[in-house]
C-alpha cells in the first residue's frame, strides 16, 4: 500500500490535472486563476498553522505540520473554484472599464472582504476560543453575505460553484481512498469534529468545500464587479 505520506500529495496532483485542464482550455479565464491561485495559496498556509490544532494533521512528504501540499492545495482548489462556473455553463465576464479611482475603490473593497474573513478566522479561533469549525464557519458566511446583500446577480454563481467543488472533492476523495485506505483516520481529530461522515468523509469537511467554493466562485466578479455573460 502507498504510504500515507503521500495522500496529500497525490490528491494535489489530481487537482492539479483540472487546474491545468481550465488554465489551458480558456485563455480568458487564465488571469483570474492566477491571482485567485495565487492568494488562496497563501492562505492555504495561513489557516493549515491552525486546522492542525484541533480539525486534520495531514502527513505531508517533507513530514512538517505544514507542507508543501497546503499551498498546493490552496492554490489548485482556489484557481479550480474561481473558474468552474464559468467554463460548465460557457460564461465569460465583462467589466466596465473605469479610470484609476475607480480601481482603486475596487481593489479596496476587495481587499476589505479578505482581511475581514481572515481576521474573523483568527480572531474567533485565538480570541474566542472557538474551535477551528465554527471560526471557518463565520469567516466565510460573513463575507458570503456580503456578496449576496452587494451583487445578488452572483447568487446563482456561489451556490453552484459550491456544489461544484464539493462533488469533485467527494470524487477525489474516494480515489484517494482507495489508494490509500484509511487515511481519513489517520488525519482527521474525530473527537474535535464529530463522527458523522458522509462517503466516508467527515460532514466538517463537506460543509467547508461547499463555503469555500460558494465564497471562491463569484469573488473575481464581485471584486471587478464584472458581468457574466454568454461567451460566444
Amino acid at each position: 500500500m502507498i504510504s500515507y505520506q503521500y495522500t496529500y500529495l497525490i490528491g494535489n496532483i489530481f487537482a492539479l490535472a483540472i487546474w491545468l485542464f481550465f488554465f489551458f482550455r480558456r485563455k480568458d479565464t487564465r488571469k483570474e486563476m492566477l491571482i485567485i491561485s495565487i492568494i488562496f495559496g497563501i492562505m492555504g498556509l495561513l489557516v493549515e498553522s491552525v486546522y492542525i490544532y484541533d480539525w486534520w494533521q495531514p502527513l505531508t512528504i517533507t513530514g512538517t505540520a505544514i507542507g508543501l501540499e497546503d499551498f498546493l492545495f490552496g492554490f489548485l482548489f482556489g484557481g479550480v473554484a474561481a473558474v468552474f462556473y464559468e467554463h460548465l455553463f460557457n460564461k465569460k465576464i465583462k467589466s466596465k472599464k473605469v479610470k484609476k479611482l475607480g480601481e482603486t475603490r475596487r481593489n479596496i473593497q476587495f481587499s476589505f472582504l479578505i482581511i475581514l474573513m481572515i481576521l474573523i478566522f483568527f480572531i474567533s479561533f485565538f480570541i474566542f476560543n472557538l474551535n477551528s469549525f465554527i471560526s471557518t464557519i463565520f469567516a466565510f458566511i460573513i463575507p458570503i453575505a456580503i456578496i449576496y446583500f452587494k451583487r445578488k446577480d452572483l447568487i446563482k454563481d456561489s451556490i453552484i460553484s459550491g456544489i461544484l467543488t464539493l462533488i469533485t472533492a467527494i470524487i477525489i476523495y474516494q480515489i484517494l481512498n482507495f489508494i490509500t485506505p484509511g487515511f481519513f483516520n489517520e488525519f482527521w481529530f474525530y473527537q474535535n469534529i464529530g463522527q458523522i461522515t458522509i462517503f466516508k468523509i467527515p460532514l466538517e469537511e463537506i460543509i467547508w468545500f461547499i463555503l469555500a467554493g460558494a465564497f471562491i466562485g463569484p469573488l473575481y466578479e464581485y471584486w471587478k464587479e464584472g458581468k457574466l455573460i454568454k461567451n460566444k
